[in-house]
């Protein structure tokens, strides 16, 4: 009895975090998040409050989902343009130009581009979070074509041995992926 209790992953990369420029998602009572909020802003950039106990774990699963599937994504079409022989770095310039630009885009391109792995969120990581994001959809009564395209991606690096990787290394697995 009166104790509070508020949920409040963390968004961002280790860069972020050793830096204190952390996303904070809370959720719980708001008396409680308000009591502690000001602890939450010494360890993050942007602190958002998201309602009840669990809105912050729920928003960080989703998140997840679109970031890794951004990666995936972008990693595939960065493989497929080694596959066909395009220069990565012209794709990089065309796709930064335009509304696919974002700091995922940039993640993939060091890796497939410049060789430079520095995302810090490892594909053994993303396919966890994945696996808890179909899990959610499943209990909420649907379900996400695409995050099983994205997990099945994940899940076939990691059996492949790349699970320790950072998730823009899944660029290697899609260079490598024969029909």
């Amino acid at each position: 009895k009166g104790v509070g209790m508020i949920d409040a992953p963390l968004g961002r990369t280790p860069a972020h975090a050793k830096d204190g420029l952390l996303n904070i998602m809370a959720g719980g009572d708001k008396a409680t998040f308000d009591k502690y909020e000001p602890v939450l802003k010494e360890q993050g950039e942007n602190v958002f409050y998201l309602g009840p106990l669990g809105a912050g774990h729920t928003t960080k699963l989703i998140n997840n989902f679109m970031g890794m599937t951004t990666v995936c994504a972008m990693s595939q079409a960065f493989a497929a343009a080694k596959l066909a022989g395009v220069d990565r770095g012209q794709l990089y310039e065309i796709m930064s130009s335009g509304p696919s630009n974002s700091p995922f885009m940039k993640f993939c391109k060091n890796y497939a581009v410049d060789g430079v792995s520095d995302l810090g969120f490892s594909i053994n990581n993303a396919n966890k979070d994945l696996r808890y994001f179909n899990q959610m959809v499943s209990d909420l009564g649907s379900r996400s074509l695409i995050a099983e395209g994205t997990s099945s991606n994940l899940s076939a690096a990691v059996e492949a041995g790349m699970g320790s990787g950072n998730v823009p290394e899944i660029f290697d697995y899609f260079v490598d992926l024969k029909r």
